[in-house]
């Protein structure tokens, strides 16, 4: 958690500074299509890209396009990229939006994204789930992705509780608080390994047409 810490003075959640990370791993290339992802959102600064790769951003403050019954206004199989971050738990009609998510990838496309779970409660306009690495899994593979790969983001549940009541405190009072979450979080997980699976703050995940 020690390396969020400057991250985190600046302004960002610990959940999405996890989530930057996270997405430190994955390479963008070709035509991308940003799934909800508005204007310049940061993770772009973290992923890795390919010459010649170009973002195409849909999302409701740019189009109005509602992703519960919109398609997306693209033809069948032209995107190389898709990404999808912090966008399905807003979506009651999930299932919709994914599969119009796989028909605009080309074969072998990618697609990444990130979708929170031990997180509060934050309407964009709504706030419908929270998904279990299992519930992804199921979703991808029914919407027919392959080589589904899904990585936990997270540490314990002192990180939990620190993420959620981060961005309500003081600036000030983060650089006294976080050493302190951050000690007491590796003590509980150091003593207790097989727990850290048990306090996701998300899912960060990546899969092929």
């Amino acid at each position: 958690m020690i390396r969020f810490f400057g991250k985190i003075l600046r302004g960002q959640s610990l959940a999405r500074a996890m989530m930057n990370h996270a997405f430190c791993s994955y390479t963008i290339s070709g035509k991308v299509v940003d799934v909800g992802g508005g204007r310049s959102p940061d993770y772009y600064d973290y992923l890795q890209k390919d010459s010649g790769y170009q973002i195409e951003p849909i999302d409701a403050s740019l189009s109005g396009i509602d992703f519960e019954s919109d398609s997306l206004p693209h033809a069948d199989s032209i995107a190389d990229t898709v990404i999808c971050a912090n966008v399905l738990e807003h979506i009651y009609n999930h299932t919709f939006l994914v599969g119009e998510m796989h028909r605009i990838m080309k074969e072998e496309a990618r697609l990444i994204g990130f979708v929170p779970f031990l997180v509060n409660y934050h309407p964009d306009p709504h706030d419908y789930f929270r998904y279990t690495e299992e519930a992804l899994r199921k979703i991808f593979n029914t919407a027919g992705f392959r080589d589904v790969e899904i990585t936990m983001v997270g540490a314990g549940p002192f990180a939990v509780n620190f993420n959620n009541i981060t961005l309500s405190m003081p600036y000030i009072a983060r650089i006294f608080v976080f050493p302190v979450y951050t000690f007491v979080d590796w003590l509980f997980v150091m003593l207790r390994p097989d727990s850290r699976r048990r306090y996701p703050l998300g899912y960060a995940f990546s899969m092929r047409k």
